[in-house]
């Protein structure tokens, strides 16, 4: 059971509520685009300020990711964690771009495919320029703006495939 809890980052809220929103179950989807919106909600009510946006609030909070406590009695991966006990719940990060009439949709049809990827050699390469980004930049706008520098600097660059090429 230690072992269980100390690796219990399957089951933290951010998963389960993506799960439940990708289940067959309409009554377990729902109850995940009603957790959504009304986490946007909370969101948008503790903003001081006149234009929060999701995004404003996103870059300003920097989450820590913590093992959650596991339900072991649970039947369903959805019980695994008491979504209403969690004090710092999030929603999703592949959801947050998404708008509410997109996250209603979710209310009739389940969420099928997400629209970016996911651990693959591009992901990978992007997770090397963020943390070497980071290194060296530390507000959010400075960071984001290196980042873009160093992509844009890159296509320019010619791209050889061999070094015959490169003579």
């Amino acid at each position: 059971m230690k072992v269980l809890q100390r690796n219990a980052y399957f089951a933290h809220s951010e998963n389960v509520i993506l799960g439940m929103l990708a289940e067959d179950d309409e009554n377990i989807h729902q109850r995940a685009v009603d957790k959504i919106l009304e986490l946007r909600s909370e969101a948008s009510a503790t903003t001081d300020m006149e234009s929060s946006t999701l995004e404003s609030s996103r870059k300003d909070v920097v989450q820590q990711f913590k093992a959650p406590k596991v339900n072991v009695e649970a039947t369903h991966f959805y019980e695994l964690t008491n979504l209403d006990s969690i004090k710092d719940i999030c929603q999703p990060p592949a959801v947050m771009d998404l708008d509410d009439a997109l996250i209603a949709q979710m209310l009739t049809k389940p969420l099928l495919v997400l629209q970016h990827p996911c651990h693959n050699q591009a992901v990978e390469r992007h997770v090397k320029l963020v943390t070497e980004a980071a290194l060296v930049v530390t507000e959010y706008e400075k960071r984001d703006g290196m980042i873009h520098q160093k992509i844009q600097s890159r296509l320019l660059m010619s791209k050889f495939d061999s070094k015959q090429q490169f003579v």
